[in-house]
């Protein structure tokens, strides 16, 4: 019963991430899957401890998602911003 209420509570709060920020993690999710497959393939071993083209674009995914949840927790928190300073302007006013 635990189990569900948790997993409730995490749906709930998942809920709440802004939509860039979900975007971000799906794009990691992608690029984590991708560079697991570079990094175990067969096909891209080599002896000399560089990084071959599919590890590489495959941490250029990662790091794109990580761009995107970051331009999703900016533009929440200036959304948010914005939704307060006319609040705090009229308490100031009066």
């Amino acid at each position: 019963m635990r189990a569900m209420a948790l997993m409730r509570r995490i749906l709930r709060e998942f809920a709440r991430v802004p939509l860039w920020s979900k975007l971000g993690l799906g794009v990691i999710a992608i690029g984590l899957s991708a560079d697991l497959f570079a990094h175990l393939s067969a096909v891209g071993e080599h002896d000399h401890g560089g990084a071959t083209g599919p590890e590489l674009s495959a941490h250029l995914v990662v790091f794109i998602g990580m761009a995107l949840v970051l331009v999703g927790v900016v533009l929440d928190g200036l959304r948010s911003r914005q939704t307060r300073e006319p609040a705090q302007t009229q308490r100031e006013a009066h």
